[in-house]
């Protein structure tokens, strides 16, 4: 285990690391005081940083994010390697392939793929490069594009990421009995010393700070979708004061959820949140007025498009334009950071649930499965929201341009049985957000004390509410723009760390594995 000299016990939170646990809480306070009383010098400076990343290194970030998704197929094809199981080729998975499966999305994007399902795919017919230069902007023909880049979006340039992360740091942890740490990725690299060097401080401290502005950053999205939901629904005008009791009331479900642990509280809520996600799927296919014949058509072509353009999925920079156009750093590169983001917390949070798995089940689940969910999501959502638009149903477009998170239950809405399914997609996306900080909060939990794998409640609920009152800090100061960037500036810095990773494993694989036992 790595040197715990620093580690003491701290009241109520337990056994606590104190050259990353004071380090981390005092990195992010500073960032949250300058959030509070200077908003706009605040999100004009992350903004700064933001923008000089992504004029000068978009080629480089959709390069790393193309080398994650080709070394996520070697893992799934490396025949020598594919039988290794997390944990020793005797442990068994703790969970069912569902629940994992469950908890893969939950703790991941569930609650973003809820809010841009609709949205997204109306975004890209409107605005996107490639449609723009088809001459299919706003038409029929442009639909199947349109949802093809949501998918890259969601599927191609996020699972990999995580996947990678979530084996090189969970190989070393079960193998090499070393913390469930960011930093015991690096132990290809580093060796023993993965969890003691002063980078590998800087790495956990930095993994801590990026997990809470990337999770505090979909919480914020998803406090403006609640607040939207209880308008609609029971006619609740929510304020600021309002909307920090809604979040409230979620830390307090999350606290139950929690207090029971990953095996009960977390993984009861993502397997119920999955089975009403799976059921608004089925009743946005079957419900809407979109004939069922166009959805599925349209799931068809989008998968074949995805497959055959998998070249341009993973390398397509504008390079024909002599100043690249905003859209790729808006939209690409913008995705590809903000998934760097959660890479230390899914890849931490992935490597805890998949004990048992081997790699190419680890490799199978943690990206071809997503990748084939998110197919079938933004194919059946989007191509609803699109023919709402193009055949004069609602002003889908109008809509999204204003409110984004508004579209999901915009689209519901006009469905029969409406209010009802309007109700389901609420408390759906209230479980996403719960799993989410719940996962996020085990984490930076983790990260904190000498990498325990079940920390104390107290830790747990301390980071879940700084995740949660970040989120609405940032949005009743009107400083959503800085938390957004805050999510990228951190993204930036994994980066590097992934690149590390891919070594870490290659390394640790072939000296682990010589060649005679490879045969």
């Amino acid at each position: 285990m790595s040197n715990l000299s620093s580690s003491h016990r701290f009241g109520l939170f337990g056994t606590v690391d104190h050259k990353l646990f004071w380090p981390s809480l005092t990195v992010f306070a500073v960032i949250l005081v300058f959030a509070i009383v200077a908003p706009q010098s605040c999100g004009l400076f992350f903004s700064s940083i933001q923008n000089f990343v992504l004029a000068n290194f978009s080629w480089l970030i959709l390069a790393i994010g193309a080398a994650a998704i080709l070394f996520a197929l070697w893992m799934l094809l490396n025949r020598p390697f594919g039988h290794i199981r997390l944990g020793g080729q005797d442990c068994k998975p703790e969970f069912s392939f569902y629940a994992w499966v469950s908890m893969l999305f939950c703790a991941g994007l569930g609650t973003g793929f809820v809010i841009f399902g609709a949205a997204e795919p109306l975004y890209h017919l409107y605005s996107a490069p490639t449609i723009l230069d088809a001459g299919t902007t706003g038409t029929a023909q442009g639909v199947p594009e349109a949802i093809r880049l949501a998918v890259v979006n969601w599927g191609l340039f996020c699972w990999p990421l995580f996947c990678t992360a979530g084996w090189a740091i969970g190989y070393a942890a079960y193998r090499h009995k070393k913390p469930l740490r960011t930093s015991t990725g690096l132990y290809g690299i580093l060796g023993e010393r993965c969890n003691d060097t002063i980078i590998s401080k800087i790495v956990d401290i930095l993994a801590a700070v990026a997990t809470i502005g990337g999770v505090a950053m979909m919480i914020g999205l998803g406090v403006a979708s609640i607040t939207f939901a209880l308008k609609l629904l029971f006619g609740i005008e929510l304020g600021p004061l309002g909307q920090l009791s809604v979040m409230l009331g979620l830390i307090i479900i999350y606290i139950l959820s929690s207090a029971s642990g990953i095996a009960k509280g977390m993984r009861l809520f993502s397997e119920s949140t999955g089975y009403l996600a799976l059921f608004l799927l089925v009743a946005v296919l079957f419900l809407g007025n979109t004939p069922i014949t166009y959805s599925l058509n349209m799931l068809l072509q989008v998968t074949g498009e995805f497959l055959f353009r998998l070249p341009q999925n993973l390398f397509w920079s504008d390079a024909t334009q002599i100043t690249p156009r905003p859209w790729s750093g808006t939209w690409f590169i913008f995705y590809i950071l903000w998934n760097m983001s959660y890479v230390p917390f899914s890849g931490g949070f992935i490597a805890r649930i998949s004990r048992g798995r081997t790699m190419r089940e680890f490799v199978f689940g943690t990206v071809f499965v997503p990748i084939i969910m998110c197919l079938l999501w933004f194919s059946i959502w989007g191509s609803n929201a699109c023919f709402e638009q193009l055949s004069g149903y609602q002003p889908m477009w109008q809509v999204v341009k204003e409110n984004p998170e508004q579209a999901l239950y915009m689209l519901l809405g006009s469905f029969p049985f409406g209010s009802l399914l309007c109700f389901v997609a609420f408390i759906c996306f209230c479980g996403f957000a719960i799993t989410t900080a719940d996962a996020a909060s085990h984490f930076i939990a983790r990260q904190v004390a000498p990498g325990e794998e079940n920390s104390s409640l107290a830790m747990r609920v301390l980071w879940g509410c700084i995740i949660g009152m970040t989120g609405i800090i940032f949005q009743v100061t009107g400083g959503f723009s800085a938390i957004k960037s805050l999510a990228i500036s951190g993204g930036t810095l994994f980066v590097l760390v992934m690149i590390a990773y891919i070594i870490s494993i290659w390394r640790m694989m072939h000296a682990d594995y010589p060649p005679q036992e490879q045969r």
